[in-house]
């Protein structure tokens, strides 16, 4: 079950929840937190949750590289994908933070050990499907039509994704985790965010993949990229300006 309709959830509001996860951390442990941001700590003792790596079964077109157990409060990552977990810098992370917002966000905790009705047991393991093949779901929805396997196949690849909104959510729940406003704030005071470079620099600070921190720095309004462009700038303001000069 659903914790919150996170259909129209602010990106300041899930600020809000993680500022006050990692200033619970600092007042447990006494530390400020600084970056990189102690992601597995924070989850481990202040979200209560555990990580494990199991092998992940999927379905045709699928690439799950997590999933949460709720009633286990466990994440588990897909050890099928422990070498692009290697060879990504910042994917592990992100994935962990990703499951850390389901549960922060998203599923409703208090319903995990009510008691059930015969036939209505707890489904013992949720797994969110991270990415489908897009293709591979046209096809496979193109064949449901004349064949039910298919359809079936179909069902079960789409039933598991995030909604959209919430997908949106808990991906913003992890950057936020990962990069705090103030944190964030503080790092670009005396950087150049329009040189590439330093971004890039900043991204092994937070160790964050590159995409995770533009997206960040960009909803911070911290810079703007327009669209299909790699030119650089200082907030959306400063893009309009340079505009107006020509």
């Amino acid at each position: 079950m659903r914790r919150h309709d996170l259909t129209n959830i602010r990106t300041r509001s899930i600020d809000a929840v993680t500022g006050l996860r990692i200033r619970q951390y600092e007042q447990l442990t006494g530390t400020p937190v600084m970056f990189p941001v102690p992601l597995e700590k924070i989850v481990e003792r202040i979200l209560g949750l555990s990580f494990d790596w199991t092998e992940i079964d999927e379905l045709p077109g699928e690439q799950i590289l997590a999933g949460l157990i709720p009633e286990e409060r466990r994440i588990v990552l897909n050890v099928r994908h422990l070498d692009l977990f290697k060879q990504k810098p910042g994917l592990e992370r992100s994935t962990i933070g990703h499951e850390a917002g389901h549960w922060d966000i998203d599923i409703d905790r208090t319903s995990l050990h009510h008691p059930r009705l015969p036939g209505f047991e707890m489904q013992r393991s949720i797994v969110r499907r991270q990415a489908a093949d897009r293709h591979v779901l046209v096809e496979v929805l193109n064949r449901a039509a004349r064949d039910d396997r298919y359809f079936e196949l179909y069902r079960q690849l789409t039933s598991g994704q995030d909604s959209p909104e919430v997908r949106s959510a808990v991906d913003r729940y992890q950057s936020s985790l990962l990069m705090p406003d103030w944190l964030i704030r503080a790092a670009v005071r005396d950087l150049d965010v329009t040189s590439w470079p330093a971004l890039y620099e900043l991204a092994s600070l937070a160790q964050v993949n590159i995409s995770n921190l533009i997206t960040r720095l960009r909803r911070l309004n911290i810079i703007y990229l327009p669209e299909g462009s790699k030119d650089l700038y200082a907030g959306r303001d400063a893009f309009t300006g340079q505009k107006h000069l020509f």
